[in-house]
């Protein structure tokens, strides 16, 4: 999704220890202190929290105002871009089946399917479009004759990717590329906003560029799923006995996670009418690495499933 400013091999880029050491006295505040909150809450600003977890390198807190779930991280812009040079599927996936990507881009056409149904075509722009897997994916049953796509990322390399396959990709944001107001009927973020410092600043950008009554389609992290909450109770019991499994859970590359209730404030802020929220399992759950970790991803997305406390969030959220 994110990129440097220069071209990187995924091998030349820093490694997050490395990043995170540079982080260090901010991270000794931390463990010194377990009531500190230095980053203000992304939707209300306020700076009182609930630690819930003490990731390896940063806290995890809840917002008491607002209920936010956040990481209290502290990376430079720069920092961040470096997490997502280079090839990023090949990095972020390299455990999982061949074409996980196509095979998560199925996710995707299924939760745009539910505006897609009623709009029937227009401008499509997939913001934080990677290599434009989903496009593709749209663009092979046939969606590209009703709809003109488009997709937007800053990581130059992927979006080459796509643009070598044919894609109409942009490399930029929307400020810099310079989309016009008001000129797009639908916008997907998929996987988007949970790795964006200032979420609420890009939704009001998301939807400066939506036609009046265009529609915003977002896939996130749920705070209140039973994967999250399994691993803050983990930690409580457990502590570093299973830190390879709670530090997974919370990654240093997702900074929120949201609730029904904290998306739906986050939406009305940025000027938008949610719609629709629905759940559904992340892509672990439903495309597994190995036989073994399908027993164990079975059973979360049922028991998941079954207490409606699925790892992500679909929203269907309307400009007003």
């Amino acid at each position: 999704m994110k990129a440097s400013s220069q071209t990187r091999k995924s091998g030349d880029k820093p490694s997050k220890k490395e990043i995170f050491e540079s982080l260090a006295e901010t991270h000794e505040v931390f463990h010194r202190d377990a009531s500190v909150v230095l980053k203000p809450c992304a939707i209300c600003g306020e700076k009182r929290g609930r630690r819930l977890y003490m990731q390896a390198h940063f806290p995890v807190i809840r917002c008491a105002r607002c209920s936010l779930i956040y990481a209290d991280e502290h990376f430079e812009d720069e920092q961040l871009r470096e997490f997502y040079s280079g090839d990023y599927y090949e990095r972020a996936y390299v455990c999982h089946p061949p074409e996980i990507d196509k095979k998560i881009a199925d996710d995707y056409v299924r939760a745009f399917s539910r505006v897609e149904k009623k709009q029937g075509g227009g401008r499509l722009l997939d913001f934080g479009s990677a290599r434009g897997t989903f496009l593709a994916e749209l663009r092979e049953r046939g969606h590209g004759d009703r709809w003109h796509l488009q997709g937007l990322d800053i990581n130059p390399d992927e979006v080459g990717m796509g643009r070598a396959s044919g894609l109409d990709l942009i490399c930029g944001t929307i400020d810099s590329a310079g989309l016009a107001s008001e000129s797009f009927d639908v916008v997907t973020a998929f996987s988007v906003l949970e790795h964006l410092q200032e979420p609420l600043a890009e939704l009001s950008k998301i939807r400066r560029i939506l036609k009046p009554g265009g529609h915003l389609v977002a896939i996130i992290p749920a705070g209140n799923c039973l994967i999250v909450r399994l691993a803050v109770l983990a930690g409580r019991l457990l502590g570093d006995r299973v830190r390879g499994f709670t530090d997974n859970v919370f990654h240093e590359e997702h900074l929120y996670y949201f609730t029904p209730r904290t998306i739906r404030r986050a939406l009305s802020q940025a000027g938008f009418e949610t719609i629709e929220i629905f759940g559904q399992p992340s892509y672990l759950e439903t495309h597994p690495p190995t036989a073994l970790v399908a027993l164990g991803a079975t059973g979360l997305r049922l028991a998941s499933w079954g207490l409606r406390m699925q790892t992500m969030l679909g929203v269907v959220a309307r400009r007003v």
